[in-house]
């Protein structure tokens, strides 16, 4: 998966108030209203860490002072982020530091998914802060070492609960009900991005549900077999498969508690899911080819392909537009295709969180950090525009606006069309499943999962059949390693 992730605490109950925030960007206004290996983790609460909170006069725009008071020192420190993939941008982080003038942020950028966990299990890390991806989170939390901020966050922070997506919200207790290991940062809701122009020429219908899709597929397929409906990539299962998985209500491995977990690769939903896929590649008109590779990004660019069912917000921008910038005007974005017209659910691709280590030296510091990077409105915009991130904040892609009104994340786009597709990604992280968890598991399986799809995808082996070996390989990992299986969903 192309990770962008790369890509508020102002509720003020019963009025409604305009707020400006000034920031190093400009000026914005906007409206508020009241809106592994399995261990037994013995991870560090927030609560447990807490001190006597230094009096402060120091005030920040949209930082709740109870949470200043708490946490900002009454003397200069410095604090160590793992900043996976170099985030939060450096504008974000220059402009925590104008308004906390006493912490100081050493960023530590790694792009090695697994630096974290490496740092976290040998303990040979100084790391206060850390971002990562939710996919990888719960196999962090299950070292132990990363801190449960829930108490923090519903003490200082109560009014995000309404304002975050619950699936972001779900996603960062890790599969451990009322606890929360990170603050949600960007988040991926998955559309139906498709060729306007390509629809019409062949008398296509956007597809409101799966099977008028395949009939989409079937017909496209029949008036010219050069052009594929979407493509199905074998190296991101973790993305658009299992983002498939998501939006059909299905799951992977479900954490239980700390040991056991529930173990769903093959369930009947999933089944229905990979087959529904493997027909239609086995007859062509899908195709299976590997995302970000040279013939990839040839089809894109040479309107060789007509759709992608699971476009996340910010795939537009950063996989259609930066590879096909001379299709300006001939795409357009839907919801994505349903099981009926009757209702709307969908899944998410990508996205990232900020936490605090649970042997962080300055847990508060860090965890102001963590909020004020990724929730408040003086970050955000640029965050988006120049980080490609969409903010798990729901209430702020509806509200945030510049001073000339223009909204951040809902506009209208040339490229595009003239559409507004912030809109549709709007209804999408408002309707995205919040049963979907990651396990400890995560990175094997998705392992596991992409050598299966890819023998699949060369007719080695049927899709259903990939599916069916990845859970009796995960099985068998899951118990070699300790943990319990507590059940097999079929």
């Amino acid at each position: 998966m192309k990770n962008r992730t790369a890509i508020a605490n102002s509720a003020v109950v019963g009025i409604i108030v305009v707020i400006i925030v000034v920031a190093a960007v400009g000026v914005y206004f906007y409206t508020t209203s009241t809106p592994a290996t399995t261990t037994t983790s013995t991870t560090t609460s927030a609560s447990q860490t807490s001190t006597s909170p230094p009096v402060t006069t120091l005030t920040v725009p949209n930082v709740p002072q109870a949470a200043i008071q708490a946490f900002y020192p009454a003397t200069p420190i410095t604090i160590n982020e793992y900043a996976w993939s170099g985030y939060p941008l450096p504008q974000a982080v220059q402009d925590f530091e104008a308004a906390f003038p006493n912490i100081h942020v050493a960023q530590s950028p790694n792009q090695d998914v697994s630096g974290l966990l490496s740092a976290l299990e040998t303990h040979q890390y100084v790391y206060d802060s850390f971002r990562i991806q939710y996919f990888q989170l719960a196999q962090e939390v299950a070292t132990g070492e990363v801190m449960n901020i829930a108490p923090w966050f519903n003490q200082y922070l109560s009014a995000l609960s309404s304002q975050i997506s619950p699936s972001a919200l779900a996603l960062v207790t890790a599969g451990q009900p009322g606890k929360m290991y990170c603050i949600p940062e960007d988040f991926g809701p998955v559309a139906f991005a498709y060729r306007q122009d390509l629809f019409t020429k062949y008398g296509l219908t956007v597809p409101q549900t799966w099977a008028q899709f395949q009939t989409d597929a079937q017909k496209l397929h029949s008036e010219n077999s050069s052009i594929t409906m979407t493509v199905f990539p074998p190296n991101e299962p973790s993305a658009d498969l299992m983002g498939l998985f998501w939006a059909q209500g299905g799951n992977m491995i479900v954490p239980v508690n700390s040991t056991a977990y529930n173990v769903e690769i093959n369930s009947t939903t999933n089944i229905n899911v990979i087959n529904y896929w493997g027909n239609l590649i086995n007859s062509h008109e899908v195709q299976a080819i590997n995302l970000y590779t040279p013939q990839f990004n040839q089809e894109l660019a040479g309107s060789e392909i007509a759709s992608f069912v699971t476009a996340a917000a910010w795939y537009p921008r950063y996989v259609i537009q930066s590879t096909a910038p001379g299709q300006s005007g001939l795409w357009r974005v839907a919801n994505m295709p349903q099981n009926s017209t009757s209702s709307l659910t969908t899944g998410v691709v990508g996205g990232s969180c900020l936490g605090v280590t649970s042997n962080a030296k300055y847990p508060g510091p860090a965890f102001l950090f963590d909020y004020f990077t990724t929730q408040t409105p003086q970050v955000l915009p640029y965050m988006w525009t120049q980080g490609g991130q969409w903010t798990s904040n729901s209430y702020y892609l509806q509200n945030l606006a510049y001073s000339n009104g223009t909204k951040v994340f809902l506009s209208n786009s040339t490229y595009w069309g003239g559409q507004d597709i912030g809109q549709v990604y709007l209804t999408a992280q408002q309707h995205a499943g919040t049963q979907w968890q990651w396990s400890p598991y995560q990175i094997t399986l998705q392992e596991i999962l992409q050598e299966q799809l890819t023998e699949a995808a060369a007719g080695q082996i049927t899709f259903a059949q990939a599916l069916q070996n990845t859970e009796t390989i995960m099985i068998s990992y899951i118990q070699s390693n300790g943990g319990i299986v507590a059940s097999v969903g079929h």
